[in-house]
């Protein structure tokens, strides 16, 4: 017997040499059965899928367990999203608009000239990563990835620091104080150091959790926020998967993800089941009229499949205040 914990890695090119043909039993495991490459497609799926099929049990390789089944099994709280968006200053509007004709102008000649895959992202990426390593007689193509992954890099930061998100942080503030511990997920360790220090000055017991940090301090941190001490605790991708976070009651997503996995992953961060049934929550930031904004069809199978089984969504106005999140969070609309 094959056991495959975290699945879904097995789909990178190294790791599918785990994968051998003499295991006639195999199981794979995972709380995200995704991908932004092929694959799934090129090695998971082959690999896993039955040989036999004594019982006619259908052609579903490994049993999922999406939020519908969840709720209903009451193995997963109840949860309802707010989805908060801002706006870019005038001058943080400049740069991105540089950023983003850049990162667009050079996609472009990458995909039609230098025959990178379109989609999936994943694969996409792959590709100008490895034109970006000048290992080729086309030095065309390695000057556009790597002016594509600079763009891209600056463009993201951009919209992961950007003034007013940390602003819409600072409207969440008496909501926090209610709950008892609260995870922060940002896209880089310095939007995260940003996002606490924003919450510490306002009085909150907010630390930073990144990879800048010692073993030894990170695993404090991770006692004091499982012991109370530490109330709110802001972290990039360190806090995605692999590390056994207490229970929180909110998430606040300061900088989304454009992988679903990493995405899902955060999640489940949030709607672990509570003691009393209560409603977990879940507040999404995002910039307008850039490729986070929902209405631009960021994170669309991700947020779709969250509001078929969210309790409750609301997209917040721009003028949205303090007084009115917290009616809202305490019901009192």
């Amino acid at each position: 017997l094959l056991i495959a914990d975290e699945v879904h890695r097995y789909g990178a090119d190294v790791y599918a040499r785990a994968l051998e043909d003499a295991f006639d039993e195999r199981l794979g495991l995972t709380a995200t059965y995704e991908r932004e490459d092929y694959g799934i497609e090129r090695y998971l799926t082959p690999y896993f899928s039955p040989r036999r099929n004594f019982y006619a049990v259908g052609d579903e390789i490994v049993a999922d367990c999406g939020y519908a089944r969840g709720l209903a099994d009451k193995i997963l709280a109840r949860f309802r999203v707010g989805l908060l968006g801002v706006n870019l200053t005038s001058s943080e509007q400049l740069e991105y608009q540089e950023y983003d004709e850049q990162a667009k102008r050079s996609r472009m000649f990458l995909i039609n000239e230098h025959n990178c895959p379109e989609e999936p992202f994943g694969e996409f990426m792959r590709a100008v990563t490895k034109l970006s390593e000048g290992n080729n007689n086309e030095t065309r193509s390695t000057i556009h990835a790597r002016q594509y992954l600079n763009a891209f890099s600056k463009r993201r930061a951009l919209l992961a620091d950007c003034q007013r998100k940390l602003s819409a942080l600072e409207l969440l503030f008496p909501i926090l104080t209610l709950a008892k511990r609260t995870l922060v997920f940002t896209e880089t360790v310095h939007s995260a150091q940003r996002a606490a220090e924003t919450l510490r000055q306002l009085g909150m017991p907010a630390f930073d959790y990144t990879s800048k940090l010692t073993r030894e301090k990170r695993k404090e941190r991770l006692s004091d926020f499982r012991s109370g001490k530490i109330r709110v605790l802001a972290a990039p991708r360190v806090l995605d998967e692999g590390i056994d976070v207490p229970e929180a009651d909110i998430g606040v997503i300061v900088a989304a993800s454009r992988s679903r996995r990493q995405m899902i992953q955060r999640m489940g961060r949030i709607i672990r089941p509570k003691p009393d049934d209560r409603l977990a929550t879940f507040f999404v930031l995002y910039v307008h009229n850039t490729a986070e904004d929902p209405n631009y069809g960021a994170h669309s199978t991700f947020l779709s499949e969250m509001m078929d089984t969210a309790e409750e969504v609301t997209i917040f106005p721009n003028q949205v205040n303090q007084i009115e999140l917290l009616m809202w969070f305490m019901n009192l609309k």
